[in-house]
């Protein structure tokens, strides 16, 4: 009854006329040139195509006539080998198409884009077969490229410089688009008041971190420890990069594999044929130990070995054998604290800092980061300084709260494919069936665990409790993607407490489009609400042509995405609409939304959404989460606004 009323409130109003033929020949369409990105890999793929090793442009650090000449132009170059690929958002890879190379910025002059310099992970190359795997199924890559990134003589942190080289000595000026990377705030400023594209630096992974004395070699990465050498390579590393004439806005701490300082949450899954494989392959102990191994979760300040402990739990007149997640040989650094007070600049009260990313951390390391960017945003707020925020660079929600966030995303379970396939069903198990495990799990977790886990305060989480007891979502269960690389509820409130940025990834899987509820009979049923809404109007774009219900649904995934950070951030007012932003992931190897598969496609892309929020609106009753602000507005924040503002207010100063 609600819907048909919301249905025939908007036909006898017209408030789904966003766009009649005569507003269209005066719609000024400038505004959606411009457009803000918190991690695009603007110079990976011509990088790793161009360069054959990172001694090609490090040796030439001081010639950049040299450098100019040899490479400034090859960023410019346009790479789209099938056409029908990039067309349709298909996955993008170093073969078929590029998503945003220089060649695809063109005309989107006032843009601030943070460029993530990305070196594949050695850790994952090591061997002949993941190299044909990588070239065969993930990046295409050519061996011989992946050959001289495995090598002993090469580092990651090398690779990273070698990147940095070649992009700061591409041609600034083409065909009328400026884009330049920005040394620094004042820079950035003035690039884009110049009507230039702005680049600021990032990097993703704590591997970048690795450097060629110790860190080079295979055996040096996959072993557990971090002594001396070690801890003196990454720190030292830390301050080569806070020195650079660019500085280095963010770092993604985490990445795919181990890399001893930051917990990693899985995220090697593909959707259709190539989940069953992975799912088939996870039941092998030897991929599940060298491909989702975890020597340490959270921001490592204990290593863990890999025989967990027994532990026999009585539970009311039950008892049961569960085994915990801690080891008999697990050991104490503070390696993990370490680093993020380097990075952070603690030492010097934050004065230059290089910030956290907290994509790609495993939810116990996201946590805790959380605790401690409280604690010290309080004492900073207390003394008037500015606060320190969390970036969420390039993520979507999870749609679940912390406890079963945690309960899924962690030991035991650690993001099992089950839950993709089975999910409701999944999830009524784990209540059920497994109530007396659950119950027996939490009681013997340590007291800092369970509460890490399942609460903020030790004293409000009791000793023996089922996570799944009353906590799972089941209005937002199979709309999202509910692996631990995606983020609960409450961390959005963190992020929004700390003044922080959350950038909405445009990857389809990370959206949740390859969920079970975007089936046929949804479509259907959806299509024909659409037709309702559209009965006495056409939705027309500034060029004339219509807004089609194809491209509304591809644009559902996003839109939930949106309204469901706006839902749960905390704020009830129009600042909701202040911290949510983009984080395309484009050339991250991403299969990104049909509407947008590359940076070209973002102008019409920001404009058909301005009428997409209308729609969802109306058709999902959620007005009220406007707040009073027009479509129009909300996404103009979220496609420009929100994240240059951000960065111009964070991007270091000198």
């Amino acid at each position: 009854m609600q819907l048909l009323t919301n249905i025939y409130r908007c036909l006898t109003a017209g408030t789904l006329l966003l766009f009649s033929t005569a507003g269209a020949q005066q719609r000024d369409t400038s505004r959606y040139r411009s457009f803000s990105d918190f991690h695009i890999h603007t110079s990976f793929k011509n990088y790793y195509r161009f360069v054959k090793d990172p001694d090609s442009t490090i040796l030439h650090a001081g010639n950049a006539a040299y450098l100019h000449k040899k490479y400034g132009h090859t960023d410019w170059i346009a790479h789209t080998k099938k056409p029908k690929d990039k067309k349709h958002g298909k996955e993008s890879n170093m073969s078929n198409y590029d998503q945003c190379n220089y060649a695809n910025l063109q005309g989107l002059r006032g843009s601030v884009l943070c460029m993530s310099i990305t070196p594949p992970e050695k850790i994952m190359l090591s061997s002949p077969g993941s190299r044909w795997m990588n070239l065969h199924f993930v990046t295409h890559m050519s061996m011989k490229r992946q050959e001289v990134l495995a090598a002993e003589n090469n580092s990651s942190f090398k690779e990273f410089m070698g990147e940095y080289y070649y992009a700061i000595h591409q041609d600034s000026v083409h065909n009328g688009t400026k884009i330049l990377i920005a040394k620094n705030n004042a820079d950035l400023r003035r690039i884009v008041a110049e009507g230039g594209i702005g680049l600021v630096i990032t990097a993703e992974g704590g591997h970048v971190l690795f450097g060629n004395e110790v860190l080079s070699r295979i055996d040096s990465i996959k072993d557990k420890d971090c002594g001396a050498p070690c801890r003196a390579e990454i720190l030292g590393n830390i301050e080569k990069m806070r020195q650079l004439p660019h500085r280095v806005f963010f770092i993604t701490v985490a990445h795919f594999g181990w890399n001893k300082m930051f917990g990693n949450a899985k995220s090697l899954d593909k959707p259709g044929l190539r989940r069953g494989l992975l799912t088939a392959a996870s039941l092998s102990d030897d991929f599940r130990k060298n491909v989702f191994a975890k020597y340490g979760e959270g921001i490592i300040g204990q290593v863990q070995g890999e025989r967990y402990r027994d532990s026999l739990v009585t539970t009311g007149a039950r008892s049961m054998k569960i085994r915990t997640p801690y080891t008999p040989d697990e050991y104490r650094t503070d390696i993990g604290y370490a680093v993020m007070c380097k990075l952070l600049d603690a030492e010097h009260d934050y004065q230059q800092p290089i910030y956290i990313d907290v994509k790609h951390m495993d939810l116990r390391a996201r946590f805790e980061y959380y605790a401690f960017i409280d604690s010290v945003n309080t004492l900073r707020r207390a003394t008037g300084k500015p606060l320190i925020p969390i970036i969420a660079s390039h993520i979507g929600l999870s749609g679940k709260r912390r406890p079963v966030a945690m309960a899924t995303g962690l030991y035991p379970l650690r993001d099992s494919y089950e839950e993709l396939i089975f999910g409701r069903t999944f999830y009524k198990i784990q209540a059920n069936e497994r109530d007396q495990y659950w119950r027996s799990y939490t009681q013997a977790l340590r007291p800092e665990d369970r509460a890490r886990y399942f609460g903020d305060n030790p004293a409000t989480v009791p000793a023996s409790f089922n996570p799944f007891d009353n906590t799972a979502n089941f209005n937002t269960l199979g709309w999202f993607y509910p692996w631990g690389i995606n983020f609960c509820d409450e961390e959005i409130r963190y992020i929004y407490q700390s003044d922080g940025i959350v950038g909405l990834n445009l990857d389809r899987r990370i959206l949740g489009f390859t969920m079970p509820n975007y089936t046929w009979r949804y479509k259907l049923h959806l299509k024909r609400i659409f037709r309702d809404l559209a009965l006495r109007h056409q939705f027309k774009l500034s060029n004339g042509h219509n807004i089609t219900f194809e491209d509304y649904y591809r644009a559902e995934p996003l839109l939930r995405n949106i309204f469901h950070t706006i839902s749960v951030c905390g704020r009830q007012d129009a600042s909701a609409w202040d911290h949510v932003a983009i984080g395309s992931d484009y050339d991250g190897f991403i299969q990104p939304l049909q509407l947008a598969p590359t940076t070209e496609s973002i102008p019409l892309f920001h404009e058909k959404m301005v009428a997409f929020v209308q729609i969802f609106t109306e058709i999902h009753n959620q007005q009220r989460l406007l707040y009073g602000l027009s479509p129009e507005t909300v996404m103009h924040k979220f496609f420009y606004t929100n994240g240059r503002d951000f960065i111009f207010k964070y991007f270091q100063k000198n």
